[in-house]
């Protein structure tokens, strides 16, 4: 059949890959089939139906099914090129008494972005922030929000339509990765304004920098003149190896003297 010529042929080109198979290659090869026949039907993983499989199966076998079906083994291209239904994309935020029509009593949501992008919502400003403890103690905007960056998924964030014509600022960790989110994130809201990732907080708070893992120095064409400079200080290490400033090290009164918006 033309699942096993897919499979030998896959086997012929990558022997010592194919040894990790071992005993799963029944399942494998069923999984494949399942899949191949249900591309494009926005069904998920969770509904197959081969003898032997489950969505832990499929998981472990990602890269080797990914080989035998053509798409990308990255858990995001593997879904969109099979046409999987994927978990749906939520964002956590707070907001103003009297959002979306939602009780007054409430104060905090995660909510489908899906559903928030279609539903009829009118804020005056919103503030993205990275950390989840800066999240919970910030003051809110009148009529507007504060949303819960989380690193690279702030494009979920970015997505949201009624954002598009607001003023929006953002708030990240001072390292290289913080100004790689702010570039992310202007590729939605090109608006957005950053604040406390300056050359100022950077050099008041010495005593709590730390070290960045793994800085990223891709060239970032969305910073504003200010941004950029300090953007290349930290990739070529002028100020010491590796520096970063993470949100959450920096002073609380330090942090509300320059706070964008109105409790």
């Amino acid at each position: 059949t033309a699942d096993l010529a897919t499979a030998r042929a896959w086997v012929l080109a990558r022997p010592h890959a194919a040894l990790t198979v071992g005993d799963d290659w029944p399942g494998v090869l069923a999984a494949r089939e399942w899949l191949e026949e249900h591309r494009g039907r926005g069904r998920s993983v969770r509904e197959i139906t081969a003898r032997g499989v489950d969505t832990k199966f499929v998981e472990k076998h990602r890269a080797v099914l990914a080989a035998l079906l053509d798409v990308p083994s990255a858990a995001s291209g593997f879904a969109a090129g099979l046409g999987l239904r994927e978990r749906p994309a939520r964002v956590r935020l707070r907001f103003d008494e009297g959002f979306a029509g939602l009780p007054a009593s409430l104060s905090e949501a995660t909510v489908r972005v899906d559903e928030l992008s279609a539903a009829r919502v009118t804020v005056q400003s919103a503030i993205i922030v990275e950390n989840e403890i800066t999240f919970l103690s910030v003051p809110v905007p009148r009529e507007g929000l504060v949303i819960w960056g989380e690193g690279f998924r702030v494009s979920r964030a970015g997505s949201l339509p009624f954002l598009t014509d607001v003023p929006v600022h953002y708030w990240g960790d001072l390292d290289t990765h913080g100004f790689a989110i702010l570039h992310q994130l202007r590729s939605w809201l090109p608006q957005t304004e950053s604040f406390l990732m300056d050359a100022a907080t950077l050099h008041q708070h010495r005593e709590r920098w730390g070290q960045e893992p793994a800085p990223t120095t891709a060239a970032l064409s969305r910073l504003t003149g200010a941004e950029q400079a300090l953007y290349g200080e930290l990739v070529t290490d002028r100020h010491g190896e590796r520096v970063r400033l993470e949100q959450e090290r920096i002073d609380w009164e330090w942090a509300m003297r320059r706070w964008p918006g109105e409790a």
